[in-house]
């Protein structure tokens, strides 16, 4: 009746299911028989990466979680700011080289050491002035291309950051919520 929406992601035999209600849950995806299922503090908005036998989520308070798939617990968890405002738009992450990279609603991108949770670096793309309207910002999915992170928003901004560092290498005046494409060394988006 309450309509969740459902991110899913598969590893191995398990389904991987997060809602918008709370729950996280793990279902053998050849028997169809629920494996374990549990509540967080939040409902959950984001894509589901996997590294390992664990994932990864981000909640409505922009917390990053890593989860274990075997039983639910969890392992760490990182804190962003947050909105008083809960964006609609589904947030994203990367995984590559020890480090999962991801957005939160008001625009911040964020390294974290993948194996311990502990923040490498955080950069915001959006000013305070643009703070209180954080909750109609719209982000592309995070692309990944050798050593540039790359996405766009609906603020007129599509931004290349270094993986490494989070600092800005280049910044344009597109507006797209669409995810960027790479082919060799150029970028296309839809507008």
């Amino acid at each position: 009746k309450l309509k969740p929406f459902l991110n899913i992601a598969i590893y191995k035999n398990y389904l991987i299911v997060v809602d918008n209600l709370a729950k996280y849950y793990v279902i053998d995806s050849i028997s169809g028989k629920l494996l374990w299922m549990k509540k967080n503090i939040a409902p959950f908005n984001s894509q589901i990466k996997i590294y390992k036998d664990s994932f990864f989520v981000t909640d409505f308070e922009n917390i990053l979680r890593r989860y274990s798939i075997k039983n639910g617990d969890e392992i760490w968890n990182v804190k962003t700011e947050t909105s008083f405002v809960k964006t609609q738009k589904k947030l994203s992450l990367i995984i590559s080289n020890g480090i999962i990279y991801f957005n939160n609603s008001i625009g911040d991108i964020s390294a974290v050491n993948i194996n311990n949770g502990r923040l490498i670096w955080q950069t915001p793309t959006q000013d305070s002035s643009i703070y209180q309207g954080s909750f109609r910002l719209k982000t592309s999915d995070l692309v990944l291309h050798k050593r540039y992170i790359l996405f766009s928003n609906n603020s007129n901004d599509f931004f290349a950051l270094d993986s490494k560092t989070g600092t800005l290498i280049w910044q344009q005046k597109i507006n797209s919520v669409v995810r960027p494409s790479v082919v060799d060394n150029l970028v296309f988006t839809i507008t």
